[in-house]
């Protein structure tokens, strides 16, 4: 079991001393492409409109392609097949029937056919595919912010809280198995302020979790070692001290001074992707496209490609099996009724080895 052997990694690192930080590692840089040399769209998908959603506050796709959206506004969670017809939906109340101000703020498959759903703050409910719950936790981890598993472990990745730099190992029933020593953030009260995109701050992979803060350039592995590398986008700036105690609006107003990492997916089990916003002005496209620029950055975990960056003039919600997925505009239904918003479905493009 994945369990048992993290238990036995852990020994054998804490023991070597393998726990290193991230000056520890090789840095390469990467090059900003176009964005259409990385990614491609390949499908627009419709949601089966027999459930409307008020809003898709986070998505998951599993190994098939099912999706599955949280809604923080009907307070639901739906399934959907990979061409999004609606299969069922998942019932909280019957995992914890006295949580009636539950809010699920994300939602994953967890393997095994297995759901869980989370209100950041505590409470969790585990379901199997058929939406039968399985196990209800009013308080399973107070700082739990974003979640992954990998075969049968739940990796979490917590609010910082000083001196409590781990990532919590989870049984799939949600049992405690081991707190796992990261590194902690660089900028303390920056990461304080902003948790980043909602339940985006952890992903699994075949060789393990890796996690960002708001200041990071690359993912960090929760297992570190001296063979890692990791890539500087362009488009990062080293941002040089914490956020002072000053009023909400100039913290806010500091903190977008610099590029803020937002979130890590797994594009597929051994390619991550790194999603930053509040780029410096010049990275704006000449698209007419007046949002603001995202900076996505993509590298392999086993060394297959180099890394690569672009500018993206979408924004990713979900990844997995070599596609990313982002939530577009209503549909438009029959007798001017509003619809449910389609996603809109890129597939990666592994850039070819180079120089760089």
């Amino acid at each position: 079991m994945l369990v048992r052997t993290i238990v036995q990694v852990l020994i054998f690192l804490l023991a070597a001393g393998c726990f290193l930080g991230e000056s520890s590692v090789r840095t390469f840089r990467s090059p900003v492409v176009p964005f259409h040399e990385l990614f491609v769209l390949a499908d627009t998908i419709r949601l089966d409109s027999s459930i409307l959603i008020g809003q898709i506050s986070f998505l998951d796709v599993s190994d098939t392609g099912e999706l599955l959206v949280t809604d923080d506004v009907a307070r639901s969670v739906h399934l959907f097949s990979a061409t999004g017809t609606h299969a069922r939906s998942y019932l909280v109340p019957e995992c914890l029937p006295d949580d009636m101000d539950f809010v699920p703020w994300s939602s994953r498959f967890i393997g095994d056919g297995r759901i869980l759903t989370m209100q950041i703050g505590g409470p969790s409910a585990l379901f199997d595919i058929e939406g039968d719950c399985l196990v209800g936790k009013r308080a399973w981890m107070m700082l739990v912010k974003s979640f992954c598993a990998r075969e049968d472990s739940i990796f979490t990745h917590k609010t910082y809280k000083v001196g409590q730099a781990t990532t919590s190992v989870f049984s799939s029933v949600l049992e405690a198995v081991v707190d796992i020593p990261i590194d902690p953030p660089r900028l303390v009260s920056l990461n304080t302020d902003h948790l980043g995109q909602q339940g985006r701050s952890i992903d699994c992979f075949d060789d393990g979790a890796y996690y960002v803060y708001t200041e990071s350039m690359d993912a960090i592995p929760v297992w570190s070692s001296s063979t890692r590398i990791q890539y500087r986008p362009d488009f990062f700036e080293w941002r040089p001290e914490d956020l002072p105690r000053a009023s909400p609006a100039e913290r806010s107003r500091l903190q977008m001074e610099y590029p803020s990492t937002i979130a890590i997916f797994a594009l597929d089990r051994s390619t991550r992707m790194i999603l930053s916003l509040d780029l410096d002005s010049t990275w704006h496209l000449d698209d007419g496209n007046t949002s603001v620029p995202k900076g996505i950055s993509v590298a392999s975990n086993t060394g297959k490609f180099p890394g690569r960056s672009t500018i993206s003039p979408v924004w990713p919600m979900a990844a997995g099996n070599g596609f990313f997925y982002v939530v577009g505009e209503n549909e438009s239904l029959p007798h001017g009724e509003v619809g449910n918003p389609v996603l809109l479905k890129y597939q990666f493009i592994p850039p070819g080895d180079t120089n760089d």
